[in-house]
């Protein structure tokens, strides 16, 4: 068993993976800082990533206190080498995947610390599903490779004591006890740099706090979903929901009702209701399912697909004080501090047709469609929603949301809604397997503009040509089922239609099974 000590007998070395504005360049400050009012020798590096999300900036430092009886100095590595890490830094939970998989994590003398939450990669933002990493199996190796961790929600952290991240991760590292040097002098360096000393000083002693109690369970993890406060309004609707729907379905009823509420209104929140109630009286009917598998499906993408969206919803959102403090919170901006937010807009035929009512908007759209004019007439604008002209303009847009019923796109939209959910209700007097499929095709609908358009476009394929014939008796509906979860999957792996244009081609006596589960014994 090695029994050097590191700083000591030995060189201290430290990794930290920070993303682009999360001030990891200041933190290795602090930390080198601190070593030399402490007469500690001290190298630190710093390996840029190719871009903020596709590799953070690696900071390494490596420390030691010289003995007495040494005359020579020790000679510092430049990067970080796998199983020669003390102290590992992420400030962000698949950061922590990625220190895990090079191998600079091991269980003989890594201190692991890490931040919980997410920032999404572009791949999973942009991916036609839930293209979220899962990040259960990054915790169980966090636990599994370290010595020991120090893991939490440290951005959340960071928001409740209006304090820096980094500072914390400081406070974090400082309370291991693996640094040859005490806390004072990396007080003192935190002075000495004034930069918002205050907050980072309360931010380091929060650190300090959090090491203490490392090797505890998180406070946030993988699958956690906070409670939700519903408001007064929405609990009387509630209430009168239980007596009508499975109970097992209620978690994502609410969070719907919550949801179209805020869209619209609570008469729209109630048409939700009256949808969901029309499936379940068939779901019960023919269907035993103990977890009740479709209705719960056929509530998260309903309420998905009823509050699409459009300008007015655009300007709702970016218009909210929530929205306002979030910016600020996430540029670090003073409160005395001015912060300029421009929006850029580019609204073309498709959102002028969604505010205005259904004849002149459905003649526009004709129009534009005959003199293929739909992507070519756009109107780029860059509106400072900072300034009294610009929110202004945002909360008037917002405001047409009263007139939402009457418009174009309202109405195309119910009636697509209502074609699938007949289609859900027929399907289920057929075989069960073959409802879900129909109701997990809603899971295409998302997004706007061209992205909305091919969502649609592979919508209507599905439909045209596997849902319409299985409902008519054309095809058999168990090889229906199979083909239709089979062009479902490939729908989502492709936004450009190939895989599915693939997959039609073939029919069902080709089609594969086993891209996603349809019954509930597997999902």
């Amino acid at each position: 068993m090695n029994t050097q000590k590191p700083g000591i007998d030995r060189p201290l070395t430290i990794v930290n993976a920070a993303m682009g504005g999360e001030g990891g360049g200041l933190l290795s400050d602090w930390i080198v800082e601190g070593a030399k009012r402490s007469g500690i020798l001290v190298q630190s590096t710093s390996i840029p990533g190719v871009a903020q999300r596709t590799g953070a900036t690696s900071y390494y430092l490596e420390m030691m206190r010289l003995p007495a009886q040494t005359v020579a100095e020790p000679v510092f590595g430049l990067y970080p080498a796998p199983g020669h890490i003390d102290i590992a830094v992420a400030s962000e939970l698949i950061e922590a995947g990625r220190l895990l998989e090079k191998g600079f994590v091991s269980p003989d003398r890594t201190t692991l610390i890490a931040s919980t939450h997410r920032v999404y990669a572009m791949d999973e933002r942009t991916a036609m599903a839930d293209g979220s990493f899962d990040t259960r199996g990054v915790m169980r190796a966090a636990q599994m490779l370290a010595c020991m961790t120090v893991i939490d929600d440290l951005e959340r952290i960071a928001i409740e004591r209006n304090t820096a991240l980094n500072a914390i991760v400081l406070g974090a590292i400082a309370g291991t006890g693996l640094l040859p040097f005490s806390n004072d002098s990396i007080e003192a360096a935190i002075t000495e740099r004034a930069v918002a000393i205050t907050s980072n000083l309360d931010g380091f002693r929060t650190g300090l706090e959090l090491s203490a109690k490392r090797d505890q369970p998180p406070t946030a993890t993988e699958g956690d979903h906070p409670s939700t406060t519903v408001p007064k309004s929405n609990e009387a609707l509630i209430e009168r929901t239980r007596a009508v729907l499975p109970e097992q379905a209620m978690d994502l009823v609410e969070h719907g009702i919550s949801r179209l509420i805020d869209y619209q209104d609570l008469a729209y929140a109630e048409l939700y209701i009256d949808r969901l109630v029309r499936v379940s009286a068939e779901d019960r009917l023919h269907c035993d399912y103990e977890n009740r598998l479709l209705i719960r499906e056929t509530a998260r993408y309903l309420a998905l697909w009823m509050s699409y969206e459009d300008v007015m919803r655009v300007a709702d959102l970016k218009s909210r004080e929530t929205r306002i403090q979030r910016v600020r919170r996430e540029s670090r901006a003073a409160s005395h501090e001015p912060v300029r937010i421009t929006e850029f807009l580019n609204p073309g035929i498709e959102e002028f047709t969604t505010v205005l009512p259904a004849g002149i908007g459905q003649r526009l759209q004709r129009w534009a469609n005959q003199h293929n004019l739909s992507r070519r007439l756009h109107l780029p604008m860059h509106v400072r929603s900072d300034t009294v002209w610009g929110m202004m303009r945002l909360r008037l847009l917002a405001r047409l949301k009263t007139r939402r019923r009457k418009s174009y796109r309202y109405v195309i939209e119910q009636e697509r809604i209502e074609r699938w959910l007949e289609a859900i209700i027929k399907a289920l007097s057929i075989t069960p397997d073959l409802a879900l499929g129909v109701v997990r095709c809603g899971r295409l609908i998302k997004g706007y503009s061209d992205t909305r358009e091919r969502a649609n476009r592979n919508f209507d394929q599905l439909f045209e040509q596997i849902v319409t014939p299985a409902l008519a008796g054309t095809i058999d509906p168990a090889r229906a089922a199979n083909w239709l979860q089979t062009g479902f999957g490939a729908a989502l792996a492709d936004d450009e239609g190939k895989a599915l244009a693939t997959v039609l081609h073939k029919g069902p006596a080709d089609s594969n099974p086993a891209v996603l589960p349809l019954s509930p014994a597997t999902s």
